[in-house]
């Protein structure tokens, strides 16, 4: 049976049609990119047949890979059955990178069970590199130094060249250049040391890897055939270093992406791979997305308007076949206080009049710093609302407690995760005597589970502690090479080296609540079961000749420790984009607070953009700055468009700051939407075609407001 294209339009079809060679599909916000994605690797395997395990493709996070794979999966069952995708490959860059340094690490020095760091353990190495090299690490905060090293490496950078590029940061005061160019050599040595690696390590040696050894380079050219990569435009220049190397010896890459919704230069992307992508590859051939699904065709009108103020972007226009819609309505308000009020009322008469759930609603917001006014509100009227950010199950302090021994026990050399546990549950081993083993081990660059053997350094009572927890995990470790691959074996061990380390006692110490210490410990609880399912999950997929996704090699035999390590992997990997997988939850019935570099990806039927004015939106450090405004203009292009139905924008004549109100200046960017587009409003709900038509009904309603308290007093 032939893949079924019919519900693509014109422009979809001819993306997925496509034959041989780069091909760039600009795909406009909602205009159904990863359906058209998709459909594309499902006709290459179908029509076209390329092996499933040819394929790559390369997302930004796990949630948009597992959609994208599902979606492929169902289209082929459709016409060839489920076993025509067998091997294919879809995951983000990442995973990716991991993957290959798992295979080849040796090649670069590192061993193949290196640990891979979140930004807690991090922050712990930097800390202990700054007070090793004599910085005085209570004076920065380290995770901007983090940040900064983040930077150099999502560019590719030396250390000579990241050294200068710190120093010559606009971004860092002198005092924190030099402690960020004096700490990133000694960092990276102190992480290769402890053979470990953190998240923007992943792609800068998955980069260096195929850049120095030409046989791994040209065993993946030849493996991936195709190469597809969604979100296109928030690659850095690491990830578009990777995918020249994957491309080396074809150049079948398609690329999806929308330069209008680069959002994210501040963390290194970067729109020039984009617009640039025709030059790069000569024979490319550009296919744009205009039609959107989302979007009335006035919230679009005003996209459009606003984002074609930018120079240096493909030119497009958003259309769509869902009709006019309602008109914009653009509230001016008073103060904060006022615009918080607003939102919540109107909320509330939504929900009433349209019958509507709470998560119908979003407040959309540039700064982070904006929400404390309207979280005030919906508690003060009782409207059910969540913030993104929230704790992610990964964040929690007891499971990130079980996953720092697991990790301890399959890589000695994790120092972060042996400094985190420790004095979990109470050993007696001080601060002192930490610190003076660690300093000793960063002098002879041996890790710190390593300078254990010298413990005779320490006080006679500290030394057997110390000694009596590096047997423990030496034990668990042993237990764990004579456990057999098997899901009940695996739970077993687990629930085992927990009672070993007297985890649920931990708990139940720190926990002065019995029912915190029971929630916590089921927290626990879950981990082990995770850890179960993803036993039973690999060894049906392996036993199966299926490759576990996102792996490459195929093989029917692993050992507990490889499972286990591989479990520890996926679990970093997950932590990292937490924040976002929580954001997108939509199992309970609130009301979404969120940034606009939050919101892309997201729609929602009534959409309120608050904060409209210079300094919010231009964000004060851009004008100050006197920087060019295409980032915060499509900032708020992002924004409009995530509305389905309904936009409110909302600004405030003054904003209350230290007591006083100070006037505030609308937004560059509404003067930009036609004022036919609009409907004006005022907080007290006076409704009119024009800004000053509310400022003269308002007037007349203040009058008669007046006129009708004299005259109850003239009656009384």
């Amino acid at each position: 049976m032939a893949l079924n294209l019919t519900k693509l339009n014109e422009h979809q079809r001819e993306a997925v049609l496509h034959g041989l060679g780069p091909l760039l599909i600009l795909a406009g916000a909602g205009s159904g990119k990863t359906s058209t994605m998709a459909h594309r690797i499902a006709h290459l395997i179908a029509e076209r047949h390329v092996p499933g395990s040819a394929i790559l493709g390369l997302s930004f996070t796990n949630k948009a890979a597992g959609e994208l794979k599902q979606r492929v999966y169902r289209l082929v069952q459709e016409s060839l059955g489920r076993r025509a995708a067998r091997g294919l490959t879809v995951t983000t860059f990442h995973s990716l990178c991991a993957r290959l340094l798992r295979v080849h690490a040796e090649e670069l020095g590192f061993q193949t069970n290196f640990t891979i760091l979140d930004q807690n353990d991090q922050i712990d190495i930097l800390r202990q590199v700054l007070k090793n090299i004599r910085i005085d690490e209570r004076r920065f905060d380290p995770e901007v130094i983090l940040f900064e090293l983040s930077q150099a490496k999502s560019r590719f950078l030396s250390i000579k060249e990241a050294e200068s590029y710190f120093l010559e940061s606009r971004n860092l005061s002198e005092d924190y250049a030099l402690a960020t160019a004096s700490s990133f050599s000694k960092y990276q040595e102190q992480l290769r040391v402890l053979n470990a690696m953190d998240f923007d390590d992943l792609i800068y040696y998955g980069v260096r890897l195929l850049e120095e050894h030409a046989e791994v380079r040209g065993h993946y050219n030849d493996r991936f055939r195709h190469i597809l990569v969604d979100e296109y435009q928030d690659t850095n220049g690491a990830q578009f270093r990777l995918l020249k190397l994957l491309t080396e010896h074809q150049q079948n890459l398609c690329v999806v992406g929308d330069d209008d919704q680069s959002i994210y230069a501040w963390r290194g992307a970067d729109p020039s791979h984009i617009l640039q992508f025709s030059q790069i590859y000569s024979e490319a051939r550009t296919v744009a997305l205009e039609q959107n699904y989302r979007s009335t065709s006035r919230i679009l009108e005003a996209a459009n308007h606003v984002i074609e103020k930018n120079r240096g972007r493909y030119p497009k226009k958003l259309w769509s076949e869902r009709g006019v819609g309602e008109p914009i309505t653009l509230a001016i308000v008073e103060d904060d206080r006022a615009e918080a009020e607003f939102v919540t009322e109107e909320i509330r008469k939504r929900t009433a009049e349209n019958q509507k759930s709470w998560r119908d609603f979003a407040v959309l917001y540039r700064s982070n710093t904006q929400s404390r006014v309207f979280e005030e509100a919906f508690r003060r009227q009782g409207i059910p609302y969540k913030i993104v950010g929230g704790i992610s199950f990964l964040a929690r302090k007891e499971v990130k407690d079980v996953l720092s021994y697991w990790r301890l026990i399959t890589n000695l050399k994790d120092d972060a995760s042996l400094r985190r546990i420790l004095n979990r549950p109470a050993r007696g081993i001080g601060k002192s005597s930490i610190e003076v083993m660690s300093h000793f081990a960063f002098e002879q660059k041996i890790s710190f589970f390593e300078s254990f053997e010298e413990s005779s350094r320490l006080a006679p009572k500290t030394a057997p502690a110390l000694l009596g927890f590096r047997d423990l995990i030496l034990k668990l470790q042993q237990s764990l090479h004579l456990t057999p691959f098997e899901p009940q074996a695996m739970s077993a061990w687990a629930r085992g080296s927990l009672e070993r380390i007297q985890m649920k006692r931990g708990i139940e110490e720190e926990s002065d609540d019995p029912v915190q210490a029971a929630r916590k410990w089921e927290n626990v609880e879950e981990l082990v079961h995770s850890l179960g399912q993803f036993q039973f999950s690999s060894s049906f997929e392996r036993g199966s000749g299926e490759i576990l996704e996102p792996g490459f090699e195929s093989s029917s035999q692993m050992s507990a420790e490889e499972m286990l390590r591989e479990f520890l992997m996926r679990m970093t990997l997950d932590a990292q984009e937490s924040e976002k997988n929580e954001t997108q939850k939509e199992d309970k019935n609130q009301v979404t607070l969120l940034t606009l570099h939050g919101a892309k990806g997201l729609e929602y039927p009534f959409v309120f953009m608050v904060g409209m004015e210079e300094g919010f939106l231009p964000h004060r450090r851009t004008i100050e700055e006197a920087v060019d405004f295409g980032e915060e203009r499509r900032l708020c292009y992002v924004g409009i468009t995530r509305a389905k139905d309904h936009l409110i924008l909302t600004r405030a004549k003054n904003r209350i700051r230290y007591g006083k109100a100070v006037p505030r200046i609308p937004s560059r960017f509404l003067e930009e939407i036609p004022q036919d587009l609009l409907l004006f409003m005022n907080e007290s709900g006076i409704l009119a075609q024009s800004e000053e038509e509310v400022q003269k009904q308002h007037e007349i309603q203040v009058k008669n407001y007046l006129a009708e308290i004299r005259a109850n007093l003239m009656k009384n």
